[in-house]
């Protein structure tokens, strides 16, 4: 009752304003009618009938002007908001679309109803891509620090779909490999929610295999890093993580993040990266400098331990500096005891030839690689090691008779002979 009510004193309104527009003709009485009702219907938050009134009148109209296609703007989307049917929520978004454009036409939008334009376009029964970038494109840019972060996120969504449709993927695939740095910025610089940075690296992912992909790009944005030091150390850790997820690590711009972030965050973990991509290089002096930087920063015993076997390593396998390998393996204890006693055994086996002034001596280095082997647990380490044992001739040779004890100078143990 109060509905029609409201039309009965609506109605009578309408025939009183217009009574003596007499020279008026009928199209632009009912012109003013149907805008005058719409107003009416939004004063009782009647949006359907307000749109609907809002349609008819630019119709008979012939057009409006810039303040009744806003209000026309306006009423859609409170009808889009309140409206719970789906099909017909999508034709009301089609019909916002249609008068977005064509007020566009009429030169009556700019920049600030961009991304608005964009997040409807995006509802669209069938969706313009190319349309939906440009709008939030430019629409981001409009915000500028004051962007949502998801609208960002829907940004890159979109833009990764036009990838996926295009029959030339290259332009996009070189969008992609900007936008996300760029944009990877942004976030950084204006603290997005993380599920924004994740959702573009998920795409980012599905695009980039290669380290030729990225590296042209990532060189322009390191001269870019953000002045914020929490951002700029949230941004570098990412672009790391990014490198090493591709195997980029042996690139100088990984090198350049990693001494970026021991400058901004001095921290043992990026004290480790530096040693680690040190090794990568071949650098090894300068990566046992590194883990010994790191062990000296650590309160952890276990991390020390760690560490220590990481420096035993490099000594090891690269530099081949068996005496002090050996030397440095004894000291290590904890987890990584075992395979620090494996290669103690294996220096002794290396240095066997080189450690006595007989061949019976230099065969009795073995019974000492054996022992240690045995005590790391190293049973086929053991048996290489015994079958290296001097024979029973070899041993009456010498004068010597088993169970008899003999130093072995070069390690400063005693071994007996079996």
């Amino acid at each position: 009752m109060k509905r029609l009510s409201f039309y009965f004193i609506a109605l009578s309104l309408v025939n009183n304003v217009f009574l003596f527009s007499q020279e008026e003709t009928e199209q632009e009485r009912e012109c003013k009618r149907a805008r005058f009702l719409a107003g009416e219907a939004l004063k009782v938050k009647s949006y359907n009938e307000a749109t609907t009134y809002y349609i008819l009148g630019e119709k008979l109209c012939n057009g409006y002007d810039k303040a009744n296609y806003d209000r026309l703007l306006g009423s859609l989307q409170y009808t889009i908001n309140s409206e719970t049917d789906a099909k017909k929520k999508s034709a009301y978004i089609d019909s916002l679309l249609f008068f977005y454009d064509k007020s566009e036409s009429l030169g009556f939008l700019d920049k600030s109803s961009s991304i608005t334009r964009g997040l409807y376009e995006l509802q669209a029964a069938k969706p313009n891509n190319v349309k939906i970038d440009k709008l939030l494109s430019e629409g981001i840019e409009f915000s500028g620090d004051k962007v949502n972060g998801n609208y960002v996120k829907y940004y890159y969504q979109n833009l990764y779909l036009l990838y996926a449709n295009s029959t030339d993927k290259s332009i996009y695939k070189k969008r992609l490999i900007a936008e996300y740095f760029s944009l990877s910025k942004k976030s950084a610089d204006l603290n997005f929610p993380a599920d924004v940075k994740e959702s573009m690296t998920q795409y980012f992912n599905n695009v980039v295999n290669t380290c030729n992909d990225i590296l042209p790009e990532l060189s322009g944005f390191l001269k870019t890093l953000p002045s914020d030091l929490n951002a700029k150390k949230i941004m570098v850790n990412n672009f790391i993580q990014l490198l090493e997820s591709k195997n980029c690590t042996d690139a100088k711009e990984y090198e350049i993040l990693i001494d970026t972030l021991i400058k901004i965050d001095p921290s043992i973990g990026a004290v480790i990266a530096k040693a680690k991509l040190m090794k990568s290089k071949k650098r090894y002096n300068d990566a046992i400098t590194a883990f010994k930087d790191a062990k000296a920063m650590s309160t952890d015993n276990a991390q020390k331990e760690d560490l220590d076997y990481e420096i035993l390593l490099i000594q090891y396998d690269n530099l081949d500096q068996y005496k002090i390998s050996y030397n440095a393996a004894l000291n290590i204890s904890g987890s990584k005891r075992s395979d620090a006693l494996k290669i103690a055994a294996a220096c002794v086996m290396k240095l066997a030839n080189s450690c006595g002034t007989s061949t019976f001596e230099r065969k009795c280095n073995y019974y000492y690689a054996a022992d240690l082997a045995e005590r790391a647990g190293d049973g086929n380490l053991a048996s290489r090691a015994r079958s290296n044992f001097p024979t029973a001739e070899e041993i009456f040779n010498e004068g010597k008779s088993k169970g008899q004890s003999i130093n072995l100078s070069c390690w400063g143990v005693n071994v007996i002979i079996k």
